[in-house]
């Protein structure tokens, strides 16, 4: 009898190191502290932009109603927010929909009473084809529009209605950077899914950033983005600034 109880504790306690502390966004880590998660601030953050609107999540079949959990990346935005506020510059997003990311960063910095301003660029209808897009990358975003996207910019209004210095810029990126008068960047989060527009925008960008300013880069090391992965190291190595690979998929770059 002692031989199958232990036997039976032993299997239990296996179970348990196999369990994941968090399982989400195609990333899944064990005997890890994720206790970020849980902490109130950012719980807040998050949840508060789940109150919002995302019309797109009722409407794109690829998520079946729901708001894709991706706390792990919102967790590492609220992080770079927070560590380039003390810095000279704006906040920039190229590629935003309606808003997850940005919105829960804003509610984590409570950025309505920052003296910043916030750019998210984006068509709000999908990914725009654009010259020089890879077999691939055309066929991901027609797939995508057809899933994933639709019109949005109505919704993402609502979502940032009540942060006076967040302005919407909507169109096709770069030439939508010419719609505003941007000065210095302390933050920018590039989430263009396509290698062509995201090395065309960061051409026009980077000498914008601030020393020890962030970049997030959304889909650097994803498997189907290995275009936006060999642009974004080639660039690195011209700019001289290494990208950090994150468990996420995001990248991160410091600018020097």
């Amino acid at each position: 009898m002692k031989f199958f109880i232990n036997t039976a504790a032993k299997l239990r306690t296996k179970r348990s190191s196999l369990r994941c502390d968090y399982i989400a966004d195609g990333l899944g880590v064990r005997n890890k502290n994720v206790s970020f998660l849980s902490d109130e601030r950012f719980q807040q953050a998050w949840n508060e932009m789940l109150k919002g609107e995302h019309g797109r999540y009722r409407k794109a079949k690829w998520f079946n109603g729901r708001v894709p959990d991706i706390r792990w990346r919102a967790h590492i935005h609220c992080w770079a927010a927070t560590s380039a506020l003390k810095l000279d510059g704006d906040f920039v997003e190229c590629g935003t929909a309606t808003g997850i990311s940005a919105r829960t960063v804003c509610e984590y910095v409570n950025f309505a009473s920052i003296d910043k301003t916030y750019y998210l660029f984006d068509t709000f209808s999908g990914i725009p084809i654009v010259e020089g897009m890879s077999g691939e990358e055309r066929a991901y975003a027609k797939a995508a529009g057809d899933t994933m996207y639709f019109e949005c910019y109505d919704a993402a209004q609502s979502n940032f209605s009540k942060f006076a210095n967040v302005k919407l810029v909507r169109g096709i990126l770069p030439d939508s950077l010419d719609h505003v008068d941007l000065g210095k960047i302390c933050y920018l989060h590039v989430d263009l899914n396509n290698a062509v527009s995201e090395m065309a925008t960061m051409d026009r960008l980077f000498d914008r950033i601030t020393p020890g300013g962030l970049i997030i880069i959304d889909d650097y090391a994803f498997a189907g983005h290995e275009n936006q992965y060999e642009a974004w190291n080639a660039f690195a190595a011209k700019v001289d600034t290494p990208i950090a690979t994150l468990p996420t998929g995001q990248g991160m770059m410091i600018k020097r």
